[in-house]
């Protein structure tokens, strides 16, 4: 299936190749599609795996412009129809789980399946903590948008990078092949020899603090095969989210990736792979 920049498209897909059925990833807050790479080429053998850049990565995107998370999954569904693509595996990690998930209840027809992993599907008594805080203007104040703002943006070189990022706790379960990947997506050298964030710190603080708290709505109305993986220490989609979108779809399979924390296709791409591989095979989608 041809993925070529479509004029009306403001970024082409990123394409990594492979043959079979169009699988789309849709990427997570803070990470540009190739810092998936290595989940991304294990998923060549039996998919031709592409992902579209989100509004984020756009040049000359003002994070203003959107005040909530739907505009994203209206972007993918017309991406879609302007490239013509149709019988997607859509998988979608973190932001990109919701986004994947409303663009399937909204337009079917452009999905043969998804995989949700590890989406932002908070429990709801947490969801009432965010109305309170919006209700109150307090949402710029969230740590994750406080630690979007104060991220550093520039390093003198990706090796710099790279080391000071291998140092980082967060960054602590990730294999060094997953970290390369990231540091080289997430990152472009400037005219002064130094590199700088691909990923706007402005756009990363806008997308937490529009932290999505009607995704609940979605979730009983999705209707096409679905995969939803969570890592067993993920400090975003918890046991008990898991739990409640077990009972609301009950079609659904769901896998828990063992020491694995929210940014599982990262810290585990091999296992995430093998299990969308194995969904595939199994769910009996031709």
């Amino acid at each position: 299936m041809d993925v070529t920049l479509e004029p009306s498209l403001p970024v082409p897909p990123h394409d990594f190749g492979g043959s079979g059925p169009l699988l789309h990833l849709a990427h997570a807050n803070g990470f540009p599609p190739g810092a998936y790479r290595p989940l991304a080429e294990a998923l060549t053998d039996a998919f031709h795996t592409v992902a579209l850049p989100a509004r984020p990565l756009w040049p000359g995107s003002r994070p203003e412009s959107t005040p909530s998370w739907h505009p994203l999954a209206d972007d993918l569904t017309r991406a879609f129809d302007r490239l013509g693509w149709r019988g997607v595996v859509g998988v979608g990690h973190s932001m990109g789980g919701v986004i994947t998930l409303w663009a399937a209840v909204r337009r079917p027809e452009l999905f043969r399946a998804v995989v949700l992993i590890d989406p932002v599907i908070l429990p709801p008594a947490w969801l009432w903590a965010v109305r309170a805080a919006r209700l109150l203007g307090l949402q710029r104040r969230f740590p994750l948008v406080q630690g979007a703002l104060r991220r550093r943006r520039t390093w003198p070189s990706r090796q710099v990078c790279y080391e000071r990022y291998r140092r980082t706790p967060f960054f602590a379960n990730w294999p060094d092949e997953s970290l390369w990947a990231y540091v080289e997506a997430g990152t472009r050298e400037r005219g002064d020899g130094q590199v700088e964030l691909v990923y706007p710190p402005e756009w990363e603080a806008q997308i937490f603090a529009t932290t999505p708290t009607d995704v609940w709505r979605a979730v009983p109305r999705l209707q096409i095969p679905a995969l939803v993986i969570r890592g067993e220490r993920s400090d975003t989609f918890r046991p008990q989210s898991q739990a409640r979108v077990e009972r609301l779809l009950p079609h659904a399979r769901f896998l828990v990736i063992p020491g694995a924390g929210h940014l599982v296709p990262m810290e585990r791409p091999e296992p995430v792979a093998s299990a969308i591989r194995t969904f595939f095979l199994e769910s009996g989608d031709p």
